[in-house]
């Protein structure tokens, strides 16, 4: 694990404890706290620079909790390493840096995966199950949302300029990737808008996706309470999901499916799913690859969001382009 970033201790080190194919072997950090980390949560080797630990030759593979800007430079120090590469969401925020890593991690023949741990919990396969079935009728519209109250102190990366911070990228990318991962695809254009009241990058957005024959809507930001829903409209009932992104440990989420005669059925939901992304994409380096792991979607959600990016700048909507051709089956795998 490079750095002792707030969600490596907070989410990710606690999870991979009690994962069943994979341990914790070593923590850098150059802050000094390296040590520390390590005593608290038993990890046997600690070190004082992130170049230190990818010297390791016993170190198979890492997990990099970086800030935004910071992910292509360390995903192709890890590649060029032989690391096999699990990064924080999202991936990287341009085109070039995409081509960087891809490049990077072909040419030394390591497995790479964007962490977006919510796909990985059990309530999306449920959804999954409902819309294959045609319980809900034929799909008219997605709508997400994910927000928090950010607590803004000058150490805060996200709320920096130039730092691929900012409440699309936090928070957005969720919202546009369950959007995209039910749909198969990418939408054939974006229209979106985002404002603040206070700070140099956008706070709190709002987006249409179009998909042609389905209508998707997201907000998010760092303005409001905690709230992270998501819900499927179809011509026959909806799906409604009251947690859909960052259950908290032990929480457990409701997946609610309403329709039109009256009928509504709930299901209660528990999972660790950062444990479970552990566990699959050790799985999935193990015993496949060398590959980009989802690469559709991590395609897409890249597409989709420098589409939305340039519908901030002008005002205007936005074709989405250079979007992977492949259609991915990750909900059909789980």
């Amino acid at each position: 694990m490079l750095t002792t970033a707030r969600i490596a201790q907070g989410r990710f080190l606690p999870s991979m404890s009690r994962a069943r194919n994979a341990v914790a072997s070593a923590i850098s950090s150059p802050n000094g706290k390296a040590a520390e980390v390590a005593a608290q949560f038993d990890i046997p080797s600690s070190y004082g620079s992130h170049e230190e630990l990818l010297a390791d030759p016993n170190i198979e593979a890492v997990y990099l909790p970086f800030p935004n800007s910071l992910h292509a430079d360390w995903i192709v120090a890890a590649a060029e390493a032989g690391k096999d590469i699990l990064c924080e969401k999202p991936l990287v925020a341009t085109t070039h840096d995409y081509r960087r890593v891809i490049e990077a991690c072909e040419r030394n023949g390591v497995n790479l995966m964007e962490a977006f741990m919510y796909r990985f919990h059990p309530q999306h396969q449920k959804v999954r199950e409902f819309i294959d079935s045609g319980r809900i009728g034929e799909l008219v519209s997605l709508h997400a949302r994910f927000h928090f109250a950010m607590d803004r102190t000058n150490s805060e990366v996200r709320l920096q300029p130039g730092m691929d911070g900012g409440a699309l990228n936090d928070v957005g990318c969720y919202a546009v990737d369950i959007m995209n991962m039910v749909m198969g695809r990418a939408p054939e254009s974006v229209y979106g808008k985002g404002t603040s009241r206070t700070d140099a990058v956008e706070t709190t957005v709002a987006a249409i996706l179009d998909y042609g024959d389905v209508l998707g809507t997201l907000d998010c930001g760092f303005e409001g309470p905690r709230t992270h829903t998501f819900q499927v409209i179809g011509t026959k009932g909806q799906i409604t999901l009251d947690k859909a992104f960052d259950p908290d440990p032990g929480e457990i989420a409701r997946v609610t499916v309403s329709l039109r005669d009256g009928r509504t059925e709930s299901f209660d939901i528990g999972e660790d799913q950062f444990r479970t992304e552990i566990e699959r994409f050790s799985a999935w380096v193990r015993n496949s690859g060398p590959e980009v792991i989802h690469r559709e979607l991590t395609e897409q959600n890249l597409a989709v969001r420098l589409a939305l990016q340039e519908s901030l700048a002008t005002g205007l909507p936005r074709t989405v382009n250079d979007v992977h051709a492949g259609q991915h089956q990750l909900l059909q795998e789980q």
